[in-house]
């Protein structure tokens, strides 16, 4: 931790990541409750629905394995956070069931493309030899990340008898992410990671 709070870059990456990770956490928790409840999906629709998330989460981090080294982590972070803001939405003009599918097969190619490139991201600021102590602070600050956004969620929720305003203010955090990530120096190309 006093490594880390030395160094500047790392700790508004960390911040960053912190805000739209709680975002992309309360997305993941509520999407089949958003479904269930406001879209009328029955448990096998659901199941299917999950599946389909998992299989393009998946296809999301090997297609942009490529930009990711490329363009740099950063830029692919930068861009599923503006798919995420869409997606976010998108969905609270959604009535559809054949929309909500489609929708949650964009979100899963945000979802691999996200975690991929972030972890591309922080990678860079991890010290040789230090890899073990920085992943677990990067794995403890997205366990924590899941605390706000669902309590936002869920007053948003309860004060409008809606979930809809609550998936629209779930955009914020993404949007907040983005803005914090564009002060953070690095994550470009080919960048080795520092000493």
């Amino acid at each position: 931790m006093r490594q880390i709070s030395g160094n500047p870059e790392l700790r508004k990456f960390l911040f960053s990541y912190l805000v739209y990770e709680d975002g992309v956490n309360t997305v993941i928790v509520f999407s089949s409750i958003f479904a269930a409840t406001t879209l009328g999906f029955s448990s096998q629709e659901l199941i299917g629905l999950y599946l389909i998330v998992q299989v393009t989460a998946l296809a999301g981090a090997f297609i942009m394995a490529k930009p990711i080294d490329l363009w740099g982590p950063k830029k692919v972070v930068l861009l599923s956070l503006m798919l995420w803001s869409s997606v976010a939405v998108s969905a609270y003009f959604i009535a559809a069931k054949m929309h909500f599918f489609m929708l949650a097969s964009l979100a899963g190619l945000g979802l691999g493309t996200v975690q991929a490139a972030s972890r591309a991201l922080f990678a860079q600021f991890i010290p040789e030899g230090k890899e073990s102590e920085y992943f677990g602070m990067y794995s403890l600050v997205g366990k924590s990340s899941a605390v706000f956004g669902p309590l936002v969620f869920g007053y948003i929720s309860s004060t409008f008898n809606s979930q809809r305003p609550a998936i629209l203010v779930v955009s914020l955090f993404f949007i907040a992410g983005f803005i914090l990530l564009l002060s953070v120096n690095g994550g470009g190309p080919n960048v080795r990671r520092r000493e």
